[in-house]
């Protein structure tokens, strides 16, 4: 490799840690003809004992969904059958081998981790993908998934892509190689090394240098061809004129078997038989395909042959004329008949049409809910688009449009699909529930990416219509504007929910529709916010539970938080999570983890809590949502605040400046409440009071969730803070918001901040009230509190007696969960009243010695769940949880499974 050192070794030493079991990836870039692919052939040659699996991306299938995919794991899709059911079946359904539910990318990528994993169990594996700007976009996207999770695989990825060109590769989980042009003596060596033709003067090697810039491939291609003289107007054959230069040469040697080449250039499948077949029905020569004469060009791999330089195909391929590219695509339309090949006879049938084509348009509409049951986002966006191009105006075209909007969102091509919805909304006789569909799409995209506000504003003026025409279709959409106004601290949103739900009066209290039963939780929830009676509740329970889909579970799961029955929000959050995870639906996970992770801190769970939100964080940003990624921050800083951590203060302060930006109010909450945590805990009680404080002011009518949730702290802090009557105001208001939610959870902080603002004996009776409402829930963090600040109360009224009673369990508690912080703050009180025993320190509990990605498995592991069931729950493979429950064993100074679910279940019941 002539002066290619530093990228052969960068090759090389990533086939070392992979043959070692620390696999990663690279991705070479570079201009045409710069050496990407001899890279490639020399990591090839160098990955001795490496099962090598090789795939090349070509332009015709850029927009079939998981082409490239196809092409590096079919010599592994036989082992199939040997993995998960659920991963199994969706490689079988994404490869045409089988029907059924729709595959979500993410599944997909842990299907290909684990296939990929299987096969290294055997000896190091390594993926070369050339051409990787022409691959598809589900497959880099399933690439950069497998990439991020090859720590602990003998598994090495790399790519090779031109910049600029074809889909963008920009994968940060692979290290990129950029390439340049040969130095000098470098290129010297090329020449002098290359077969035949005569030897060039030092002038003209000096001038060939100069004119190619060092690209090797130019260096060959124009050693033998004449170059203007420096200074004469001729411009030099640059590299951009290399497709001439190829071209040149095939008519020069090839020119009887030009209209076959460009038909195999417009195929991209690589099958003899799909070509034969073509060329046929054109009247072309297919015997040459059989001979020696177009061995220079085209290579064979089996029953597949493709051209040996991505440029000469491009070259062929751009050489015909627009009329005859229209002919070869019909030919191939026709040649690909079978069901199987439906996507890429609508993809042939849509390159050929011109103009309008409503057949064509037809085809690619079916196509592209072929390539959604595979799960192929990309491929189901550009079908639809080309179909919508091909559609004459009218309720079909916008139609097509925004539904092409949908898949490119789902994919996670925002600009894409922002683009794709203005188009839609430009379409004069675009039907009403397509209007409604496009603004839903709207604030989906602001609620992940955007402003929560603009969200809002765009569903609201939608919700009265929509309950009128289908009231349980758009159900997660009423419901998603009552969440948005939670989390933008707009709670006039609860006002608006029961006015429209009580104009047109939801379904009968017994209803069995679970959509049905979630109107009736909000129609409750928005009373009950606006200081009215609620009304009946939901009979069944189990009715609201029966719901099938993780993101409208996940906002029943808030609503009834709402309603103050953390017992069943928790299981909804949970379950939703659960079937996220069953269908491999990565993005509604990241936003259900959120949820799971606030449940779990409410809890006092806290490894648990800061498991879900790190989880969250790594998948949101997979999926492009930046907001869902910036709350789990918020409360992971949350979680570090109570812990005690040193960096608490600094993980909230970026998470505040972020949330700041983005205008995001939830996870200021989140920042906020752990800058004043740390200050109230310290004993800087006016900082503390200035946190809470500027969470913001509530409206006297309908204050917001969000200031609400933190009264209690602020109560505390302005109380320490000399500040009573500000504290008793305060006291009040949250009374009064609490009065009619029946939750045990809240009526015991009410109770305690009313204690707090007492300076006569009835504080006993309110501390008295909130513990007793407080055994009735399960939030121990907020219980040891209030059992701290009783303690502290009995021991400044010389009870010292009862003072420790409360003091001891406030210390236990605390060092139960892991709240150090706190725990040293009632050990303090506690030898204020004489006692000097210490509990003991929160770091002698096995579990908090995890990690979160340890942890998730161990609790895992305590459900009886096996290695490749965890890695399917985890997005991981079985490798790598293998690894990580050796790292527990070692940790817990444990040898066997049962042993650690025997130390799960007394962690949990502790």
């Amino acid at each position: 490799m002539l002066g290619r050192d530093d990228e052969s070794e960068l090759l090389e030493s990533l086939l070392r840690h992979a043959a070692e079991g620390r696999g990663g990836g690279a991705i070479l870039h570079g201009e045409p003809g710069i050496g990407k692919t001899a890279l490639l052939s020399h990591a090839t040659e160098r990955a001795a004992g490496f099962r090598v699996l090789r795939a090349v991306g070509v332009e015709p299938e850029a927009d079939l969904a998981y082409a490239t995919l196809h092409q590096l794991l079919l010599p592994l899709l036989g082992r199939a059958h040997e993995l998960p059911d659920p991963q199994a079946q969706a490689l079988r359904v994404l490869f045409g081998r089988a029907h059924g539910t729709p595959p979500d990318p993410f599944l997909v990528g842990l299907s290909t981790l684990s296939l990929l994993s299987l096969a290294a169990g055997e000896k190091p594996v390594l993926c070369v993908v050339d051409d990787a700007h022409w691959a598809d976009r589900p497959t880099l996207k399933t690439l950069a998934f497998v990439a991020r999770r090859l720590d602990d695989e003998p598994i090495a990825v790399a790519l090779a892509a031109r910049a600029d060109e074809g889909h963008s590769t920009e994968l940060p989980d692979l290290r990129r190689i950029p390439l340049a042009g040969l130095e000098p003596e470098a290129g010297r060596a090329l020449l002098a090394g290359r077969a035949g033709g005569r030897r060039l003067s030092e002038g003209e090697q000096d001038r060939l240098l100069a004119v190619t810039g060092g690209n090797p491939l130019a260096l060959l291609e124009l050693a033998g061809r004449r170059i203007p003289p420096e200074g004469t107007p001729e411009p030099p054959a640059m590299t951009d004129r290399l497709q001439r230069s190829f071209l040149a040469r095939i008519r020069a040697r090839h020119v009887e078997s030009l209209p076959l080449l460009q038909l195999i250039a417009a195929d991209g499948s690589g099958s003899v038989e799909t070509i034969e077949k073509a060329a046929t029905s054109m009247g072309i020569a297919a015997d040459l395909l059989h001979r020696a004469e177009l061995d220079e060009l085209l290579t064979y791999d089996g029953p597949r042959l493709a051209f040996r330089h991505p440029l000469i195909r491009s070259a062929v391929y751009h050489s015909a004329t627009g009329n005859r590219r229209v002919a070869i695509h019909r030919a191939f339309a026709a040649a690909f008949d079978t069901p199987v090949d439906q996507h890429r006879h609508a993809w042939h049938l849509g390159q050929a049409a011109v103009g309008h084509d409503e057949h064509a348009a037809d085809q690619l509409e079916h196509s592209a809910e072929q390539a959604a049951l595979r799960g192929g986002p990309a491929a189901a966006m550009a079908s639809l688009s080309r179909a919508a191009e091909l559609t004459v105006d009218g309720p079909r075209r916008g139609r097509r449009l925004w539904t092409a909007a949908h898949a490119a969102a789902q994919g996670g091509f925002t600009a894409a699909a922002a683009e794709l919805l203005d188009q839609a909304e430009r379409e004069p006789s675009l039907e009403e529930t397509d209007r409604i569909s496009v603004a839903v799409m709207r604030a989906i995209v602001a609620e992940f990416a955007g402003s929560p506000d603009d969200a809002m504003d765009l569903i609201k003026p939608w919700i009265p219509r929509v309950l009128r025409i289908d009231r349980r279709r758009f159900a997660p959409t009423v419901a998603m504007y009552g969440n948005l106004g939670v989390r933008a601290n707009r709670p006039q949103a609860w006002a608006d929910l029961a006015g429209w739900l009580d104009e047109i009066g939801p379904a009968p209290d017994d209803s069995d529709d679970p959509e049905d039963a979630m109107l009736l939780l909000l129609r409750n929830a928005g009373r009950a916010r606006t200081g009215r009676d609620p009304g009946p509740a939901v009979r069944d329970r189990a009715v609201i539970e029966s719901l099938t889909d993780p993101i409208t579970m996940t906002l029943a799961g808030s609503i009834t938080r709402a309603l103050g029955d953390h017992e069943l929000s928790g299981r909804l959050f949970r379950n939703a999570g659960q079937l996220a995870r069953n269908s491999g639906a990565l993005g509604a996970l990241a936003w259900n983890l959120e949820y799971q992770a606030a449940d779990e801190i409410s809890r006092g769970r806290l490894g648990l809590a800061e498991a879900h939100a790190e989880e969250g964080c790594q998948f949101a940003a997979e999926v492009g949502q930046p907001n869902t990624a910036c709350r789990n921050r918020g409360l992971l800083a949350l979680s570090a605040a109570i812990r005690g951590r040193a960096d608490a203060g600094e993980l909230a302060s970026g998470v505040l400046a972020e949330a700041s930006d983005r205008d995001l109010a939830d996870a200021m909450f989140y920042a906020r409440r752990a800058l004043g945590l740390i200050e109230l805990v310290a004993g800087r009680h006016r900082e503390a009071v200035r946190h809470f404080g500027a969470v913001g002011a509530w409206d006297a009518d309908a204050p917001p969730d969000l200031v609400m949730a933190i009264v209690p702290d602020l109560v505390e802090a302005l109380v320490r803070a000399g500040e009573r009557d500000r504290a008793a105001a305060a006291a009040a208001r949250y009374a009064q918001w609490t009065e009619r939610i029946a939750s045990p959870d809240l009526g015991a902080l009410a109770a305690r901040c009313q204690a707090l603002v007492r300076t006569d004996g009835g504080a006993y009776a309110h501390y008295a009230e909130s513990l007793r409402l407080h055994a009735r829930s399960d939030a121990p963090l907020e219980h040891a509190r209030t059992e701290l600040l009783f303690g502290e109360q009995l021991r400044r009224d010389r009870r010292r007696s009862e003072a420790q009673e409360h003091l001891r369990a406030a210390a236990e508690t605390f060092r139960r969960i892991g709240a150090l912080t706190w725990a040293e703050r009632a050990l303090g009180e506690l030898r204020a009243t004489g006692e000097s025993a210490r509990t003991r320190a929160p770091e002698a509990d096995t579990l908090s010695t995890l990690t979160p990605q340890e942890l998730r498995i161990t609790l895992a592991v305590g459900e009886g769940l096996t290695n490749r069931e965890i890695a399917g729950q985890l997005f991981l493979s079985p490798r790598t949880v293998d690894y990580h429950l050796r790292k527990v064993f070692q940790k817990a100074g444990i040898t066997s499974r049962a042993e650690l679910m025997r130390l799960v279940l007394a962690e949990r019941s502790a």
